[in-house]
C-alpha cells in the first residue's frame, strides 16, 4: 500500500470557483490574488459585473479597491476582516485572508510574526485546500474523483478497463478522465514504475458565488444517486431526508452543523493504517422550501 497524505477534506460545493493551495504548484499566498480570481470568476458569471460592482459588494470605495488590487495600496487587518466577511468566505478560509494580510500589513511587528506563524502552521498541517481553475475544470464527474481514490486500494491495477469494470462506467469515460486528470496535475503516473499515485491537493471550495463546473459535477453525484435509489441491496446505500421549519436566525447554525458532519465522515479517510477496499459518496442538499419572491 502506498503512502498517504493526512487526509482532512475532499468535496465539492455548488458555489465559488475552487482555486489554489498552498502546497502545489497552483499557490496562492498573496491575499491580491485572492480579490483578484474571485473578481474574474464573478465577471466570467456576468458580463456587466465592474470594479465598480465588485467594490459596492466589498463595501469599499472603487478607488481603493483599484489601488488594492494594482499593488498601490495595502489592506489594513481590520478592513481585510470586513472584506473577508462580505465575500462570505467560509471561517478557515477567512482566517487565512486576513492572516496573509495581517502578515503584510499589520503595525505591530508581534502581530505580524504571530499571523506568518500561523500561515506556516497551516501548511505544515496541509490544511484543507481548493483547487485553481485549471484543476476545477478536470472534475466535472464523480468518476473523475473516484478514481483517485482507487489508487489507495491495495488490489489497485492501473488499467483502464479495470476501473471501468469497479465503476460500473465505458472505458471511455476513464480515458477522457484520466486525460484531464493528469493535464490538470492530480494524477501522477510514474514512467519508470507505471505506479500510479493520486497528487491532487486536498480541497474544498468556499461558498459565495455560482459556479457552472461545480453544478454539472454535482448533477453527476445526484444523477448517480437516483440510479443508486433503485438498487435492491439496501445495505450499500444510506438515504435520508427531513423537512422542518426554523427561525432564519437557525440556518447558518444548520448548514455548519452539516459541514461538521461531513468532516467528521471524511475524517475516517485519515487512518493511513486502513486497508481501504471501498469507495463511498456523501452528497447532502440543505435548501429553502419556500418561494422567497413574494
Amino acid at each position: 500500500m502506498k503512502s498517504e497524505p493526512a487526509r482532512t477534506l475532499r468535496s465539492l460545493s455548488a458555489c465559488q470557483s475552487l482555486d489554489a493551495s498552498t502546497k502545489f504548484p497552483f499557490m496562492r499566498i498573496d491575499y491580491r490574488s485572492i480579490l483578484n480570481e474571485i473578481f474574474v470568476e464573478r465577471t466570467a458569471a456576468n458580463a456587466s459585473y465592474s470594479l465598480r460592482s465588485y467594490a459596492r459588494d466589498l463595501k469599499v470605495s472603487p478607488s481603493t479597491l483599484s489601488e488594492v488590487l494594482n499593488g498601490k495600496k495595502g489592506l489594513s487587518p481590520k478592513l481585510a476582516s470586513s472584506i473577508a466577511q462580505n465575500l462570505k468566505l467560509p471561517d478557515w478560509e477567512k482566517n487565512y485572508f486576513c492572516d496573509l494580510v495581517t502578515k503584510d500589513h499589520a503595525k505591530s511587528p508581534r502581530i505580524r510574526s504571530e499571523a506568518k506563524r500561523r500561515l506556516e502552521e497551516r501548511k505544515k498541517e496541509n490544511h484543507v485546500h481548493i483547487l485553481n481553475q485549471r484543476a476545477l475544470k478536470a472534475l466535472t464527474s464523480w468518476v473523475d474523483l473516484a478514481i483517485l481514490e482507487l489508487t489507495y486500494m491495495p488490489d489497485f491495477e492501473s488499467s483502464n478497463s479495470w476501473i471501468a469494470n469497479k465503476l460500473q462506467v465505458p472505458v471511455t469515460v476513464i480515458s477522457s478522465s484520466l486525460t484531464r486528470l493528469i493535464e490538470a496535475g492530480l494524477l501522477e503516473i510514474n514512467k519508470d514504475t507505471g505506479r500510479w499515485s493520486d497528487v491532487s491537493p486536498l480541497f474544498s471550495s468556499t461558498d459565495g458565488i455560482p459556479n457552472e463546473s461545480i453544478r454539472n459535477f454535482h448533477k453527476t453525484v445526484l444523477n448517480l444517486a437516483l440510479k443508486k435509489l433503485e438498487s435492491p441491496d439496501v445495505k450499500s446505500r444510506t438515504v435520508k431526508s427531513v423537512i422542518f421549519s426554523v427561525s432564519s436566525e437557525n440556518v447558518p447554525k444548520a448548514q455548519q452543523i452539516l459541514n461538521d458532519a461531513i468532516a467528521q465522515l471524511v475524517s475516517l479517510a485519515d487512518n493511513s493504517d486502513q486497508q481501504r477496499d471501498e469507495v463511498l459518496c456523501f452528497s447532502g442538499q440543505l435548501f429553502s422550501l419556500l418561494n422567497k419572491g413574494n
